[in-house]
């Protein structure tokens, strides 16, 4: 188990697809404004531009429809061209689901050493016989990971939007809406480093940009569900006793 990771993303520059529709849409901040790939079977390329050379150690592909269980993707890039070193293999293009899950919608993450590139190149393909991928969000960074990870009492909540309302024959009149997870969690021991950092990532994302926070970045069961995109909510202030006791609580709502 690894330590909970915050991705305040790093500004792209451009972005372009080698085929499909909607390639711009994969830098908006609403994840149902997609891009849709035109072909099965063979390889789709997603060239990120990030304007200059930047230090990274993570690559997201959000919400990812429908992504079979044999799809895969790829990551490159450089400094000077988008293919100078691999920096993930070919992999499976799925976040591991839980036991006996299987979506039609899930996410692609990549976290690992750091990298300095300018460019990258997001390869994915689906299988033959499969309907053709479509993805919302694209993503990377350099990642906050805290020295500690997030201290007892973090946890999950499920927020339904439906509307419902009583009936007087004892039923239900229901609208339906989404269903999507909310998530808590708490920071402490944090080092005078790591609240400036935390604090540089709320006054760049405050209430309204996205962040991603994975609970635990670990290619295990059930990592689809540890993965969150959203807006932190209910900002609060650190609690400080001493120099060595800084403790600080955070909650994100999914975006869906």
């Amino acid at each position: 188990m690894s330590n909970i990771l915050i991705l305040s993303p790093t500004a792209i520059s451009a972005i372009a697809v080698s085929r499909g529709s909607g390639g711009a849409n994969l830098l908006t901040d609403d994840p149902k404004e997609v891009w849709v790939d035109s072909a099965v079977s063979t390889s789709a390329n997603i060239d990120i531009d990030l304007g200059s050379a930047k230090s990274i150690d993570t690559v997201f592909l959000g919400y990812v429809t429908p992504p079979a269980a044999g799809a895969t993707w790829t990551i490159t890039g450089g400094t000077a061209s988008y293919t100078t070193t691999t920096i993930k293999a070919s992999g499976a293009l799925r976040a591991i689901d839980s036991a006996g899950q299987a979506p039609t919608l899930s996410h692609a993450f990549w976290h690992g050493a750091a990298v300095n590139v300018r460019y990258l190149r997001i390869t994915v393909t689906q299988p033959a016989g499969n309907p053709v991928l479509s993805a919302g969000i694209a993503m990377a960074g350099a990642a906050f990971v805290p020295t500690w990870n997030n201290e007892w009492g973090a946890g999950r909540r499920i927020i339904d939007t439906s509307a419902v309302s009583g009936l007087p024959s004892g039923g239900f009149a229901v609208v339906q809406g989404a269903r999507k997870a909310a998530y808590a969690w708490t920071l402490g021991d944090l080092t005078q480093a790591e609240v400036d950092t935390l604090d540089a990532i709320q006054r760049d994302r405050g209430a309204s940009k996205p962040v991603l926070v994975v609970e635990d970045p670990d290619a295990t069961t059930g990592q689809r569900n540890r993965i969150h995109y959203g807006l932190l909510t209910s900002l609060r202030q650190y609690e400080r006793r001493n120099t060595q006791q800084t403790k600080w609580e955070f909650s994100l709502e999914e975006w869906v």
